[in-house]
């Protein structure tokens, strides 16, 4: 056959990356959040750390997920392998338990894409759902404060595949690695590529790695701002301690923590 007549395989426009372990039913969860959604034009990539608990027998049964299912390094190294099968024009990872905030989500996401000259970066709002089940709103910072901290939650942001190119989520941060990830790819792009959208894209579950291992997470955090983003040492420490001071108050009062959204939802 004539390569020229050779049917070439459909690019998806996004690839939702799910990484999980052994907690089936907040994978059932965001398994339905994806399903739903109203844009039809993606692939569902799901990494698995080689759960015990019959995820991948449900993964098995599955038709949606492209999945696989082996021991890893970490949440990140599960996510660089997600990045690596991955074909989508824009990736976004929606990790187990996470949900998009409505089933139109990713078809607002694709109209501002294509209205805006497919930016290398697009990220939104979220909704924070803490230990009660209660929803606090988070608007996203504008993507110049970076230095200062994540301007969203990973599980809001998308990005351009072409963005990306051979960036990957460095194993030597193993809490704060998408804070390295996301101040590398803003580095390397232009202000013109880069899209804040005013809507919340994702529902993200607080209380993970990040809270529960803060201090480790403010090291890292420091070493980022030193080695990727370029910060002073007299800048970067000023931060570490402001933050150090800051985990010390929402310890004493847990109220602090959500000082930074703007009211609880509904």
């Amino acid at each position: 056959m004539d390569n020229q007549n050779k049917k070439r395989p459909h690019t998806p426009f996004f690839s939702v990356i799910t990484i999980c372990r052994n907690n089936l039913e907040e994978l059932k969860t965001t398994f339905f959040s994806i399903k739903n959604q109203t844009f039809r034009d993606f692939e569902w990539i799901v990494v698995d750390g080689n759960s015990t608990d019959g995820t991948k027998n449900w993964l098995h049964h599955n038709r949606l997920a492209k999945w696989r299912s082996e021991s890893d390094q970490g949440i990140f190294d599960a996510m660089n392998k997600g990045l690596e099968r991955a074909n989508g024009k824009y990736l976004i990872f929606m990790n187990s338990g996470d949900q998009f905030v409505g089933e139109e989500v990713l078809d607002k996401v694709y109209d501002a894409a294509m209205d805006n000259n497919m930016p290398g970066f697009i990220y939104g709002d979220s909704l924070d759902v803490d230990e009660n089940k209660v929803e606090h709103y988070r608007t996203a910072k504008d993507f110049t404060l970076n230095w200062r901290g994540m301007i969203t939650q990973h599980q809001a942001m998308f990005f351009n595949r072409n963005a990306i190119g051979d960036i990957r989520y460095q194993l030597r941060f193993p809490i704060t690695g998408d804070y390295a990830f996301i101040s590398e790819i803003l580095k390397k792009l232009d202000d013109g590529e880069i899209l804040k959208i005013n809507f919340p894209v994702c529902k993200f579950e607080m209380g993970g790695t990040n809270e529960q291992q803060r201090i480790r997470a403010l090291k890292e955090d420091l070493q980022i701002r030193r080695e990727i983003i370029g910060l002073s040492k007299t800048k970067a420490m000023i931060l570490y301690y402001l933050h150090y001071l800051h985990t010390i108050l929402k310890k004493r009062n847990p109220s602090v923590r959500f000082i930074k959204h703007q009211k609880q939802v509904d």
